[in-house]
């Protein structure tokens, strides 16, 4: 049997996790369903990395800065309107 090829640039070979490598040969749906999952299973944790002080502080000052202005920006319906036109 030949050597499974990869459209596109080349998956990470990472010889530390085989169960990667052979997680990587399976096809597109049932990666992106994998992917779906993994990322569901993390937000249900609802654990993120700890905050600093400086972090805490730097969101507060955007969120202040967000609230004054009152500029909500645009509807993503006029934005994929503009992007639709435009191609």
């Amino acid at each position: 049997m030949p050597p499974l090829r990869f459209k596109g640039p080349s998956p990470p070979v990472l010889p530390a996790l085989p169960v990667v490598n052979d997680l990587l040969t399976l096809p597109l749906a049932q990666r992106m369903e994998l992917v779906q999952t993994l990322w569901d299973s993390i937000a249900a944790e609802q654990n993120g990395p700890e905050l600093t002080d400086a972090d805490r502080q730097l969101i507060d000052q955007r969120l202040e800065s967000f609230l004054a202005d009152g500029d909500l920006g645009l509807a993503a319906d006029s934005v994929l309107a503009a992007l639709e036109q435009s191609l």
